[in-house]
């Protein structure tokens, strides 16, 4: 053995009698793997237990205030008047809770909703929820329903893309679930489709597991555009006028 092998074997075999090697090479991996789960949940939103009970207690009756400042760009009770700012009304409370989290935490760039979710607190938010959600989005005169597209209903195992209604619901009123859909019943056709463009160009980021990037980028501006038309019609709602 040459005499920089045993060297090099002298180095190796003092580590490895230092306990303080075996300590080090137990917890980088259990740090890397801490840090890398806290980063995974914090980009899907999960909440905690604290943050679940805030949000099963929101009290709308404490949400007044609040609520009028959201009414300047959302509208009175959180009903859109502006065919480029969603509906807050009828929107699931869990949906709702997750998104304002997201933009007090840069997850969701939202321009000055970043800055007006900052100000709020946890409490704030689950009051401001509980009122929005338990707040119903008026119908307006019906409007002929389009054909259903494909894809909510089946989806494209094709592009593996599951059904829209899978997470949205069957009547687009969203589900309280692992991805908190939204509502997309009723939503204004413009906002629609910028946000699916924002997932499709993954200028939008702070979906669960990345659900809605993958499908986005799948879809045309034509399968995109029949999907805005078809929930707005759902949500017996129309285009509003220009501002």
């Amino acid at each position: 053995m040459t005499a920089d092998k045993m060297m090099l074997l002298s180095t190796l075999t003092s580590h490895l009698h230092n306990p303080l090697f075996h300590t080090t090479a137990m917890i980088g991996p259990l740090l890397a793997g801490g840090l890398l789960l806290a980063a995974a949940s914090t980009s899907a939103g999960v909440l905690s237990a604290e943050q679940q009970q805030l949000l099963a207690a929101g009290n709308p009756a404490e949400a007044a205030g609040p609520a009028k400042k959201c009414g300047k760009c959302h509208g009175e009770s959180g009903v859109s008047d502006d065919d480029e700012i969603p509906h807050l009304a009828a929107q699931p409370a869990s949906y709702l809770f997750k998104q304002l989290l997201d933009f007090a935490a840069d997850r969701r760039d939202g321009g000055r909703m970043n800055k007006t979710a900052r100000k709020l607190s946890e409490q704030d938010m689950a009051n401001l929820v509980a009122l929005f959600a338990s707040t119903e989005l008026p119908p307006m005169q019906d409007e002929p329903l389009p054909p259903e597209p494909k894809l909510v209903s089946s989806g494209d195992t094709a592009r593996n893309l599951s059904p829209c209604k899978d997470c949205h619901g069957a009547d687009g009123k969203g589900k309280a679930d692992k991805y908190d859909a939204p509502a997309l019943a009723g939503m204004p056709r413009p906002y629609f489709v910028a946000a699916m463009q924002s997932f499709k160009e993954g200028s939008r980021q702070n979906d669960a597991d990345a659900v809605m990037r993958d499908a986005a980028k799948t879809l045309s501006v034509a399968e995109i555009d029949a999907l805005a038309a078809y929930y707005l019609a759902l949500g017996k709602r129309q285009p509003l006028p220009p501002q």
